[in-house]
């Protein structure tokens, strides 16, 4: 049995490092610690073509930007400038530029007063009718050979307009229902329906709309059947729900025709309105209503479209048809044309 003995350690010390080693006495074997982080920073550098060629897989793709191409071209003597938009791999360049200290006031005033409007019908009624409440217009180059008399009256009157794709239109105008034109204009103002009622009226039909003004294509049904069959006001407690684009694209141009007649409250305008002897006549489904070719329509009347139930017990409560099986009505436009067309041949 061998005995184990114990290895003897010398201290580290510049004397012993440094020590005069016997000829052909071997060197002791040291780690280079300068060549070891070399070697391991080239195992773990990639090949140059290797890793250009995953560099570019995993590159993504600069997104495509919409840049605007102008061109100038000429109108039936009047120079016009066409604006597009193209594909490009280009940046888009920032605005730069301080902005007026008026400015946040100037566009909260614009956007209170001002609106956008598009359609055909509806624009070509606004031109015809208020032309001097445009403040600027866009059209496609297809609507621009037809409109040429709002070009030529928006140049006269130094007035901006531009030729546009259908592209840019529709970002423009919010909508890709723009039938190639769409205004910027100025809103029409409301009438009071307490001033409304101090001019006395033979005869007259009144529209009061309350909970259907939320719906544009509802209420741009009513405005256009109420333009077809020559009533001019609607009453409503909301009128700023009326200054709808999808409404005046609808209404097909009865909106210049139609005017709105403003009341602080339904249950409060109906009061106002059987004080100045007004027939108050309200919709209904119940079997127990009459029957609306029952009812005799006086000259002065007012057909109340609304959700809630406000009527009086000297008011008419009508129902359109007795043989109805569907749980629910007429779509209030279609309501709003049988009423009216009854009114009209009374």
């Amino acid at each position: 049995m061998t005995h184990f003995k114990q290895p003897k350690f010398q201290t580290s010390s510049s004397e012993n490092r440094f020590k005069e080693r016997a000829v052909g006495e071997r060197a002791p074997r040291q780690l280079n610690e300068k060549k070891f982080r070399d070697k391991k920073r080239d195992e773990n550098r990639p090949r140059f073509a290797e890793s250009q060629e995953r560099h570019n897989q995993r590159r993504p793709t600069r997104p495509q930007m919409l840049e605007q191409k102008i061109k100038e071209t000429n109108l039936g003597g009047v120079k016009v400038i066409v604006k597009s938009m193209e594909v490009t791999d280009k940046p888009k360049a920032k605005k730069t530029g301080a902005l007026s200290p008026r400015a946040p006031e100037k566009i909260k005033k614009n956007r209170s007063e001002e609106m956008k409007i598009f359609g055909e019908n509806a624009c070509l009624s606004l031109f015809t009718e208020r032309p001097e409440s445009i403040v600027r217009a866009w059209a496609t180059v297809e609507m621009s050979h037809r409109i040429g008399e709002i070009f030529s009256y928006l140049a006269a009157n130094k007035k901006a307009y531009h030729v546009v794709d259908r592209n840019e239109l529709e970002l423009v105008s919010g909508s890709e229902h723009h039938g190639g034109i769409c205004l910027l204009v100025k809103k029409q103002r409301p009438f009071t329906l307490a001033g409304y009622l101090d001019i006395p009226r033979k005869a007259d039909c009144l529209l009061l709309l309350d909970g259907v003004s939320n719906n544009p294509q509802n209420l741009g049904g009513i405005v256009r059947t109420c333009a077809f069959y020559g009533v001019k006001h609607l009453v409503s407690s909301e009128p700023e729900l009326l200054n709808s684009p999808n409404a005046f694209r609808v209404a097909e141009g009865g909106m210049e025709y139609v005017h709105t007649l403003q009341a602080d409250a339904t249950d409060s305008a109906l009061v106002q309105l059987r004080k100045a002897g007004y027939q108050i006549i309200h919709l209904s489904n119940e079997k127990n209503a009459r029957r609306v070719m029952n009812v005799k329509l006086q000259d002065k009347v007012v057909f109340v479209l609304a959700h809630a139930d406000f009527a009086d017990k000297n008011d008419e409560v009508v129902n359109l048809s007795l043989a109805n099986p569907l749980k629910s009505g007429l779509n209030v436009a279609v309501a709003a044309g049988v009423l009216l067309a009854k009114w009209v041949a009374r």
